[in-house]
């Protein structure tokens, strides 16, 4: 049953694209715990992120069985798209353009090739079905206030283009020239969607320029402002793997709480279970317990037991079994009156339904009994034994009455096989012996209370008429019966479940071990020699990033900059243009 396994031992795949071979990276997702209205014998998967990028996904079921063996379900393959529109948004970001209104064109590009789309809150292309118009404009940042703007060409302050199928493409996009505007002044190039037909406004896309009024004032600025983007992209670069280190250590923090939590409960159930591990065993010492507890189990396993003897050449859905088979009995004594009793009833194979009852006798040519469960009829519930009204003893009986049904140990169905039983033995009462049987009866007479079957533990049978005695009366020696088999000891079952905990101690123990690790690993990092070189790099890449922000800021406001604006402090604005991985820490 699927009941068996350890729900850790349970993992759900996804990964990106449809291919047969996992790709990495690979995201493994736990159970859910089941709910109080749902079935204890299946495995929940629910409240899962789907991933926030759109394209194919695919998605396997995966169960370890045991060290070497791993069970993989069939894939499912699964198509995330976009959620519902709310911006518009560049392809690629563009860096942050710097023109001037001279005369030379390349100095007053804003944009080249340049395609906007309909983005969803993740940045998924969103509105293909969509068309309507962009609406380009020139404005001030928040907070920023100018008396006269750029234009563009033809002398224009705003213009339309066309947005088809949730996109609009920008070849060029410049501004006029000897342009209107102030020197060293931001600006904000806004692209604003309309007639789209949506309930909600989409978010314009804003993008930042710097104004000018020479070309060589541009030049500098335009240089401090590349400098300033690739600083500043570095630095985020590092503000975010910082962050996801440290959010790293902190989930792996939580882990080994966690962990340390689920283990010391675990010990505490160990111990119910006559497991005392007073401390944290290592990998090696627990396989130790878990080799020896197999071994003693496997042994019990192979002590010779009481079986019945006849084999079920039936199969199927709709088959229960032959009723021999559907329970076991501890004691010889029990085992051996209980069978002779039901001793014309042990080979009758139980259906589910009449159907399949009818179909064997039909295939056996009638040889074979069968009863099916649909047309059984029997007294739900239970009822106390005769001797019992109203919860109080009429007499104190003497030999141990007990119905015989509650000796049996079903080994399939329970819910069913307690209606083909209930069925057969009716309320037949188990007793010592044929003096304390006929007595017990005689009570009950005496009481008014009928009396069912009692069988005893010697091998007599007092009916329900009240005859008893005769060879029709006595059960024979048990090796001459077909008898219901015996159940492996308390203790081997005792084991089992000492096994399913040592397995799930030895999970936790080696997921302790494996995040243990990781964690020093992540301690490690952060203070190693490379990761305080970093630092010290990026703390100077932050002073070198305020320092261009003064520059820029003075010339906004119409200050006096340093002696020479184009080259602050360590910077060299004509030196080898340097990339941004240039100024990037080796993470």
């Amino acid at each position: 049953p699927i009941m068996t396994f350890n729900p850790a031992n349970l993992s759900m795949l996804l990964w990106k694209g449809d291919s047969s071979k996992p790709r990495q990276p690979i995201t493994e997702l736990k159970c859910n715990k089941p709910m109080a209205n749902e079935k204890k014998d299946s495995f929940y998967f629910r409240d899962k992120l789907i991933p926030e990028h759109v394209g194919k996904y695919t998605i396997q079921f995966s169960l370890c069985v045991d060290k070497k063996e791993v069970l993989l379900s069939s894939q499912i393959t699964i198509k995330v798209v976009a959620s519902l529109p709310v911006k518009l948004g560049p392809l690629r970001q563009p860096t942050t353009p710097v023109v001037s209104n001279s005369s030379d064109i390349s100095s007053r590009i804003l944009v080249k090739d340049m395609t906007l789309v309909i983005k969803d809150s993740f940045g998924n292309p969103a509105g293909q079905e969509l068309s309507g118009k962009v609406v380009v404009s020139i404005g001030c940042p928040d907070g920023e206030s100018s008396r006269c703007l750029p234009l563009f060409e033809d002398k224009t302050s705003s213009f339309q283009i066309n947005l088809e199928e949730g996109r609009a493409h920008i070849s060029r996009l410049v501004i006029m020239e000897n342009s209107p505007g102030e020197n060293g002044s931001r600006y904000n190039l806004i692209f604003k969607p309309k007639g789209l037909n949506l309930t909600t406004s989409l978010l314009p896309f804003e993008l930042l320029f710097h104004f000018y009024n020479d070309a060589e004032n541009q030049r500098r600025m335009s240089e401090l402002s590349r400098k300033r983007d690739e600083l500043k992209n570095s630095i985020e670069k590092y503000d975010a793997m910082c962050s996801t280190f440290c959010e790293l250590r902190k989930g792996l923090t939580t882990q080994l709480q966690d962990i340390a939590e689920k283990e010391t409960t675990l010990r505490v159930e160990m111990s119910k279970r006559n497991l005392d591990i007073s401390h944290p065993l290592p990998s090696s010492d627990i396989d130790k317990l878990i080799r020896d507890k197999t071994i003693e189990a496997e042994t019990i396993e192979r002590v010779p037991r009481r079986k019945f003897s006849v084999t079920n050449k039936f199969g199927g859905p709709d088959v229960l079994g032959m009723v021999g088979h559907l329970a076991l009995i501890l004691e010889d004594d029990a085992a051996r009156v209980i069978s002779w009793h039901l001793v014309g009833d042990m080979d009758c194979i139980i259906t589910r339904t009449t159907e399949a009852a009818q179909r064997i006798y039909r295939d056996t040519r009638g040889v074979q009994q069968v009863m099916a469960l649909d047309s059984i009829l029997v007294p739900p519930g239970k009822r106390p034994l005769p001797h019992i009204r109203n919860g109080r003893a009429l007499f104190n009986p003497v030999g141990n009455p007990v119905y015989a049904q509650d000796l049996l140990i079903y080994s399939g169905d329970h819910q069913s096989c307690d209606l083909v039983f209930k069925n057969f033995l009716g309320f037949t009462i188990l007793m010592d012996d044929l003096t304390s049987a006929t007595n017990y009866r005689k009570a009950l007479v005496e009481n008014r209370i009928h009396c069912p079957t009692i069988l005893t533990r010697e091998g007599d049978r007092v009916s329900a008429r009240g005859k008893f005695g005769g060879a029709q009366n006595k059960a024979p020696p048990i090796v001459r019966l077909r008898v219901f088999g015996a159940p492996l000891p308390q203790h081997y079952h005792t084991l089992k479940e000492q096994l399913d905990l040592l397995e799930k101690y030895k999970s936790i123990r080696l997921k302790m071990e494996q995040v243990e690790k990781a964690h020093d690993e992540c301690i490690m990092e952060e203070v190693s020699p490379k990761r305080l070189q970093e630092r010290q790099k990026v703390e100077e890449m932050k002073k070198e990033f305020e320092e261009i922000e003064r520059q820029l800021a003075s010339v906004r406001l119409g200050k006096r900059g340093p002696e020479n604006p184009g080259e602050p402090s360590g910077i060299q604005t004509k030196r080898p243009r340097q990339k941004s991985t240039d100024l990037l820490p080796d993470f």
